[in-house]
């Protein structure tokens, strides 16, 4: 779903800087200012749902782990009751009927709510002294073990309600898929439809790409890299089936690289302003497909 939605968003980001090269190019009437505004909002969807997945994911393995404490107690608990009952017919053939087989969290929330209400009607405990409610084990107690239940059906609630945040989140993204596709048709049918084959105007308008990339990028390339003046770094870059690139750097002193330019579909990239000393540059290229192999480190010397 990403991977589509990726490169429409990608696809709008290049009509953007179409429009930028060349004023004339108003694909639906739009002004650069309003492309720009689509594909803002676009990104925030995406950073939005990819929330949703995260939130999601995390309730999930938050009810497993539960229903995997409620499953191992419930083993546990059935064994001692068999043991501690086996003596009394009528309780022994309770405790048989208890359900055994739970896959699911569904089960093990049956399981356990059945076991709960057996273990409050159970006759106390004859092998204790004096004889009292069952407890199958220190620190285990029928109080113990309902939070355990309760803790259950809280966490799958939880789940259930991330679940349907995230189906809702998925068809808002759905939903803006399909107008950034329609939205990059038009402009490109308005662009060659304005610009003649051959001219300069059109091989911008046949710069936007218009099928997804079929893999990740090959690992990006500096082939430029110098100090034009006095704190300033101008680099070229390129990575073949790259659409969009980072641009990494670390400055005199510093221990860790920073991103610098993030998703820009130029291949261009200058700095100013910088101390004095050795810059180091590293380019990654992208595409729908994913990220490609970081470049190899280029050191520009900065007067």
């Amino acid at each position: 779903m990403l991977g589509e939605f990726d490169f429409h968003l990608l696809q709008v980001q290049y009509i953007k800087a179409a429009m930028d090269q060349l004023p004339t190019f108003a694909p639906l009437g739009m002004t650069p200012a309003q492309m720009q505004a689509e594909y803002d909002a676009a990104v925030t969807l995406r950073t939005s749902f990819q929330g949703k997945i995260a939130a999601r994911n995390l309730a999930r393995g938050e009810m497993y782990e539960k229903m995997a404490d409620g499953h191992q107690t419930a083993i546990g608990v059935y064994g001692v009751m068999k043991t501690r009952y086996r003596k009394d017919p009528g309780a022994l053939e309770a405790i048989l009927k208890l359900p055994t087989q739970d896959r699911t969290v569904e089960d093990t929330t049956i399981r356990m709510e059945a076991m709960s209400a057996l273990w409050g009607q159970l006759p106390l405990d004859p092998n204790v002294t004096p004889p009292a409610q069952l407890i199958p084990w220190p620190g285990l107690t029928k109080a113990v073990f309902d939070a355990k239940l309760s803790t259950l059906k809280a966490a799958q609630g939880l789940f259930v309600a991330a679940d349907e945040d995230y189906e809702m989140e998925q068809g808002d993204l759905h939903a803006k898929d399909a107008h950034l596709a329609d939205l990059a048709v038009a402009a490109l049918a308005e662009g060659r439809a304005q610009f003649v084959t051959g001219t300069p105007q059109r091989e911008v308008i046949d710069s936007i790409p218009t099928t997804p990339a079929s893999q990740a990028p090959n690992k990006a390339v500096i082939t430029v890299a110098t100090s034009p003046g006095a704190g300033q770094a101008h680099l070229e870059f390129n990575a073949l089936h790259g659409t969009s690139f980072d641009v990494l750097h670390k400055g005199p002193g510093e221990t860790e690289f920073t991103t610098v330019a993030n998703d820009i579909i130029e291949t261009v990239y200058n700095a100013s302003g910088l101390a004095p000393g050795n810059h180091e540059y590293k380019v990654i290229g992208q595409n729908s497909r994913g990220n490609g192999p970081e470049s190899e480190i280029s050191i520009i010397a900065v007067a």
